[in-house]
């Protein structure tokens, strides 16, 4: 695993879709959006890198792109259990 320098969110490298190089180091991205916001100013990231994540990754920060509910985006596995053990909850009932 790898750690997405935007969000700080661990990424596998093997599964992202997300991958960019920068001054020769390879950086991969849990979302286009991270992807994106790397691209606009990569300056920020790569900075950021030595100093540590902007937060735990486990995502949802403010206007960030990990956050829920965002529509047509990628889930965590995280993620996906817990819905999956919501519906299950509810369907038994």
């Amino acid at each position: 695993m790898v750690v997405d320098p935007v969000c700080g969110m661990k990424v596998d490298p093997d599964e992202s879709d997300w991958v960019m190089q920068h001054e020769g180091d390879e950086y991969f991205f849990c979302s286009a959006r991270c992807q994106e916001a790397f691209m606009r100013d990569p300056a920020r990231y790569t900075e950021m890198r030595h100093e540590g994540p902007v937060h735990s990754g486990q995502g949802g920060h403010p206007g960030g792109c990990c956050g829920g509910g965002m529509g047509g985006r990628r889930y965590s596995y995280m993620h996906m259990a817990i819905m999956i053990a919501l519906m299950i909850l509810l369907l038994f009932r």
